[in-house]
């Protein structure tokens, strides 16, 4: 275990590694004294959570409990961290509250809910309009419409089959002839196209494969946030960038129980601030990730013509 740093040191500078499986978190260590030597306090990653496999950039988070495998897992992180403080720097993490991914057979709470419907246990972590499209979760994964594909999608034991999509089949009508079966499940795959209109999720902007969760509710933000406040109060790392509040059901309540659970760290948010827009003052964080600071720097390169 890392023991806890009782004094974390607020950033002063940071430098961003973009992690993935071909940049993992050793790969970031054997970095550490080059970056150390550029003057900076910390280094900011992108997500460490579980994300769906082979992704590059880790916003696609698949399970809150845990460190990313393919980065290196909890303990790559932890050894990361011990190299950095050797060499006088601290970690910040990148964390994403607002969405997981729409990938049933990688995030086990959502496939929970695809078989289970509005009574499963984490039925609370998705924002789902379950009396809309009687009942059914839209998902916008086939190539045509579905009576132009229905020949291309298959029951396969306990699950539905449509290419790389794996789905969960509702218990008891997996001998059901497949327009009943696709009837008697919580989820109805659709053309793609319908997402654009007919879709009863909330999804992260005009992202599908990317749906809401519900961290306004203390539950979720419990079991969604728990991993990565251990690694806080651990000392592993220093503080957190938060990525798109915006896009919350209520950002000012969910930046308040950030600051509570964690002690007050030093946080940023992801927020671009237009012209003349200010940060809300209600919002007990360090900052923004800095767009409009970089806006008047870039503008120092750029000719005003």
């Amino acid at each position: 275990m890392t023991p806890e740093r009782p004094d974390p040191v607020v950033p002063t500078a940071t430098y961003r590694l973009q992690l993935q499986p071909e940049f993992p978190f050793g790969a970031a260590a054997a970095v550490v004294p080059y970056l150390a030597s550029l003057g900076v306090s910390h280094l900011h990653l992108s997500p460490v959570l579980e994300a769906v496999p082979g992704s590059a950039h880790g916003y696609d988070v698949v399970d809150h409990a845990r460190v990313r495998e393919e980065l290196g897992g909890e303990e790559g992180l932890r050894a990361l961290a011990r190299t950095a403080r050797e060499h006088g720097l601290g970690l910040v993490v990148d964390i994403v509250p607002n969405h997981m991914a729409m990938a049933p057979r990688h995030n086990r709470a959502l496939w929970e809910v695809l078989r289970e419907g509005p009574t499963s246990p984490y039925a609370r972590w998705f924002d789902i309009d379950w009396e809309a499209q009687n009942g059914q979760v839209l998902l916008p994964v086939l190539g045509g419409p579905l009576g132009e594909v229905l020949g291309e999608l298959r029951v396969d034991g306990d699950v539905l089959r449509y290419y790389d999509h794996v789905f969960p089949l509702r218990e008891g009508t997996g001998d059901l002839p497949l327009p009943h079966l696709l009837d008697a499940q919580w989820y109805r795959p659709v053309w793609w196209r319908l997402a654009r209109t007919d879709l009863n999720y909330r999804r992260f902007f005009s992202i599908s494969e990317l749906i809401g969760v519900r961290v306004e509710d203390p539950e979720v933000f419990e079991a969604t946030h728990d991993k990565i406040l251990q690694l806080l109060h651990e000392g592993v790392i220093d503080g957190l960038r938060v990525d798109h509040p915006d896009g919350l059901a209520d950002p000012d309540g969910y930046l308040r129980r950030l600051h509570e659970a964690t002690g007050g760290r030093w946080t940023v948010v992801e927020k671009i601030l237009a012209d003349g827009e200010r940060l809300p003052a209600s919002w007990p964080v360090a900052g923004t990730t800095g767009y409009d600071a970089l806006r008047h720097v870039d503008g120092l390169f750029t000719d005003p013509a």
